[in-house]
């Protein structure tokens, strides 16, 4: 039990450029802040370079450039494994994914991997160039600032940013960060046109978690974008043809929440406006909008349409 920590530990510290607290790492194990300490100290007696600072902006971290000699992996090399393979490419860590994975191969009998490939954009999505990934990675290594040029609509503004975290969703990365004093916000990595360091040293709000704002966010954009309530009728056994016309957490909540009865399903669907909402309900088959109206016409008018242009 005591071993497996201790390798967890080295992991934890190799992956960072920067110190964790003895707080935080206690929090990630599962231990208290005594465990962690005595930790501490075993490594030390077993020859792994690890420093604690106390104080403003200190914690604990690893010397230089130590490779664990459990696995020999380098931080560069575990950052490349843990952020997986599309992104380590994009990250310009493609060597050191591959002599990563060798490393890892090289001392586990199952090559149950080698039969595995992931590719991370969509179908059909076109390739986007994120030419200013390698100077926000570089700002997040280093805990400093940003000034970025962003374009969005045909117009590009100036920024200065704390960033937060990076994501990356079917191929597209997008960059979490707040201006000084702001709140967090979402970009668009491809968005940004240039990208450079500002400030020595800047931190993320307290209790600032990449993936939970992630999640909030993507639930308050699916939000924003579904202006009108649709209330909509349909056999039970179509429900998956509405959820992959209209797909999202908002679509699933309310059939979560829809009434049911003889096989037939009523919901009150949250969607974008008309235009969108017609293009996307002419694809499910056997549906009936109840209300708005307009919407209702525009469906009867689309098909008709169709209908004419197919006789």
């Amino acid at each position: 039990m005591k071993s497996a920590r201790l390798v967890s530990e080295i992991v934890l510290l190799a992956a960072r450029s920067h110190p964790i607290t003895a707080a935080d790492l206690a929090r990630r194990l599962e231990v208290t802040e005594r465990t962690v300490y005595r930790d501490v100290a075993d490594l030390s007696l077993m020859g792994v370079p690890v420093l604690t600072q106390s104080g403003p902006g200190g914690g604990i971290r690893l010397l230089g450039d130590w490779t664990s000699p459990v696995s020999g992996l380098t931080r560069d090399e575990v950052d490349s494994v843990l952020v997986g393979s599309p992104a380590a490419g994009d990250l310009g860590l493609s060597g050191e994914f591959a002599s990563a994975r060798e490393k890892i191969l090289a001392e586990t009998a199952s090559a149950f991997s080698r039969h595995i490939l992931v590719d991370g954009p969509d179908w059909f999505m076109a390739r986007e160039d994120p030419h200013a990934l390698s100077a926000i990675a570089a700002a997040l290594r280093t805990t400093r600032g940003l000034r970025i040029t962003y374009e969005r609509r045909g117009e590009t503004r100036s920024r200065t940013l704390i960033p937060l975290g990076l994501i990356i969703k079917a191929g597209r990365w997008y960059l979490a960060a707040q201006p000084p004093g702001g709140r967090p916000r979402t970009y668009r990595v491809a968005r940004i046109r240039s990208a450079e360091p500002r400030y020595l040293r800047v931190g993320a709000p307290a209790r600032f978690r990449l993936d939970e704002y992630w999640e909030a966010s993507q639930k308050e954009f699916d939000r924003s974008m579904r202006t009108i309530e649709v209330r909509l009728r349909l056999p039970s056994e179509r429900t998956d043809d509405l959820l992959r016309a209209v797909p999202g957490r908002v679509t699933e909540a309310a059939l979560a929440h829809a009434s049911v009865s003889a096989g037939i399903v009523e919901v009150n669907l949250p969607m974008e406006p008309a235009e969108v909402a017609v293009s996307q309900l002419i694809t499910v088959p056997d549906l009936t909008v109840v209300s708005p109206m307009h919407i209702r016409r525009g469906l009867h008018d689309r098909a008709v349409a169709a209908a004419e242009s197919n006789r």
